[in-house]
């Protein structure tokens, strides 16, 4: 072979290196990757893989905020002041309370939802993956808001992923309150 088809050949060797390098790259630290394995934790049953993936107090937190943002008494103009000052000390009250509440029933929490998730059967899982996988991830910097879509009721879940400051896990810190609140009445009721 001539000597300059062997640098030509090496080039684009090296080059076809490298770009394929930056493209595992590029997925490696994505969103779509932490989501891909979280649904092979699941499917591992790797309890702890999998919750490597999830911030339970940030998530906790928001779903609070959210919630109380749900029963904001100043949207309603029927009520009386009395009533309006009463409700908004009690979700001041809330918002020191609870995430206190969490801290001392953490483990009680994750335990639930690791119960829930080992007993997900093999079809739930496999839909759990393809949600992974043909997600809408809307990615801006070290944020990136994930809509699933349930196949069979076409009904989306979104969350919002955070990029973390240790190492680029992306983990999951909230999950949106009327989609949770729509999933808890379908699978728990």
């Amino acid at each position: 072979m001539p000597r300059k088809a062997l640098i030509i050949v090496l080039a684009v060797l090296v080059l076809g290196g490298v770009l394929s390098g930056v493209l595992y790259w590029r997925w490696y630290n994505s969103p779509r990757y932490a989501l891909q394995q979280m649904a092979l934790a699941l499917k591992t049953r790797n309890m702890e893989t999998f919750f490597k993936y999830l911030d339970m107090k940030a998530i906790f937190n928001n779903f609070l905020e959210a919630s109380s943002r749900d029963q904001d008494p100043d949207l309603d103009p029927d009520t009386d002041e009395w009533t309006q000052m009463t409700r908004r000390l009690g979700r001041k009250f809330a918002r020191f309370m609870l995430p206190q509440l969490f801290n001392t029933f953490e483990s009680q929490i994750r335990g639930v939802l690791e119960n829930y998730l080992l007993n997900l059967d093999n079809t739930q899982i496999l839909g759990v993956a393809a949600a992974a996988t043909t997600a809408r991830i809307d990615a801006r910097g070290d944020e990136a808001l994930v809509t699933l879509t349930d196949p069979k009721t076409k009904e989306p879940l979104r969350f919002q992923m955070q990029r973390q400051a240790n190492g680029g896990l992306w983990q999951i810190v909230a999950v949106n309150h009327q989609d949770l609140k729509r999933f808890y009445r379908r699978q728990f009721r």
